[in-house]
């Protein structure tokens, strides 16, 4: 059955309340814990190996279609709970703030406090009950946005700081101009691809890597939107914080706008096999049922509201 995805603006308050409580019980299950683990190590591997190597699900061509697949599979775990859930999206280029709805104490709970940054607020605060049981935070001198080396994280609590890093989240102006280029990737299928004219990387400026010689400042959209929330948002076990699904949303209902903007040009590259990265028909890992073939068309799945 094909549903549809909202932004959490639009949202009623029981549909709020349906997906907190579906979330709030795969987690008591111990299913929300294998989506944080899974995310950990497929990424984990992503980074480390960001130069050469197998990478999955960053810093590749199978960013977008590694994410779908995985957002699939979550939002079908959360409808064995509660069939009427869907998945809702968070459009950061409007949406700013911390005075925004997405951060009342009903649905995805406020800032972390001054000092620890300690989520005090919502369902999703520790004395709550949200317990974070597989952790880590990245170690070694590496910018931790593109470090596979981590380390155990002890603290079983959720940590939010916004703003702190960077001040801003991404501007519509931002989206429009990464949504208008016509190429979907380019080698080296990294994090430099698409760096300097014609940025023939669209996946590479939705993802964050990469921006144009105007921009100010590395890490947007996807990036941003991590970076700006802080907290355990920054690192690869950023599934800890609920708040990672609403934005990946985002970044698939983008590839979704991008598509539809560009009906005449490859909406996934590469096509034939290259080396380190999945082409169109690589089945995607860990699962190995979909390949990016199989995944370009969401609305054999969902569809989203605008």
């Amino acid at each position: 059955m094909v549903h549809v995805r909202k932004n959490h603006l639009n949202m009623t308050a029981e549909e709020k309340r349906r997906f907190v409580n579906a979330v709030l019980e795969i987690k008591r299950r111990g299913i929300y814990d294998r989506f944080v683990k899974l995310h950990i190590q497929v990424n984990s591997t992503d980074y480390l190996d960001k130069e050469t190597g197998k990478r999955l699900g960053h810093v590749n061509p199978g960013f977008l279609p590694w994410h779908r697949q995985y957002l699939l599979k979550f939002e079908q775990a959360l409808q064995k709970v509660d069939p009427r859930v869907t998945l809702p999206y968070w459009d950061w280029t409007t949406d700013h703030g911390e005075d925004s709805p997405l951060w009342s104490k009903d649905f995805m709970g406020g800032n972390g406090r001054p000092g620890d940054r300690r989520v005090m607020t919502g369902p999703f605060a520790r004395r709550n009950g949200w317990k974070l049981n597989i952790s880590v935070i990245p170690e070694g001198p590496e910018d931790p946005a593109l470090n596979g080396n981590y380390t155990h994280d002890d603290r079983d609590y959720l940590v939010r700081d916004f703003g702190t890093l960077t001040p801003d989240l991404p501007t519509p102006q931002e989206l429009e101009q990464t949504l208008d280029l016509t190429v979907y990737d380019c080698p080296p299928w990294n994090h430099t691809s698409g760096g300097t004219p014609p940025y023939e990387s669209f996946r590479n400026h939705l993802e964050g890597y990469t921006k144009f010689a105007w921009e100010p400042r590395l890490g947007k959209l996807h990036g941003a939107a991590h970076v700006w929330t802080g907290g355990h948002m920054m690192y690869i076990g950023s599934p800890n914080d609920p708040v990672f699904f609403l934005n990946h949303c985002m970044i698939d209902r983008c590839w979704a706008l991008w598509q539809a903007r560009h009906p005449d040009v490859p909406h996934y590259l590469p096509t034939a096999p290259t080396q380190d990265v999945p082409d169109i028909n690589t089945p995607l890992g860990p699962w190995h049922t979909k390949t990016p073939a199989d995944l370009l068309d969401h609305t054999r799945f969902y569809t989203y509201d605008q």
